[in-house]
């Protein structure tokens, strides 16, 4: 089997599990009851998955640290998404500040 094909096989094999996944909770979501604890479990694990990704993301480029670039930018789009800042304003700052600060060569 040549590399692309693989790849495509696995894509697809993850179209179909992610259906499956989707298809099997709007059946079974009405039958299944899960009480308020389990609830607030399963979306206190969702957002602990995201942050993780999110942590590996700013602070590793592959196995390699990232620098300390861009840690800053997501440093500054955390606190002016805290703020309330328009998402966009977010984007733009944290762009130019990672962008800026490796310009000046720090990585």
């Amino acid at each position: 089997m040549s590399h692309q094909a693989l790849i495509i096989s696995g894509i697809a094999l993850l179209a179909l599990g992610t259906y499956a996944f989707r298809f099997a909770g709007f059946k079974l979501g009405g039958r299944l009851t899960l009480s308020a604890n389990a609830t607030a479990l399963l979306a206190d694990a969702a957002t602990t998955l995201l942050l993780a990704v999110a942590a590996i993301a700013t602070f590793y480029q592959g196995e390699d640290f990232a620098g300390f670039a861009r840690p800053t930018g997501v440093a500054v789009a955390a606190f002016l998404a805290w703020r309330k800042r328009p998402l966009i304003v977010v984007i733009l700052v944290a762009a130019a500040l990672t962008a800026g600060l490796r310009l000046l060569g720090l990585k």
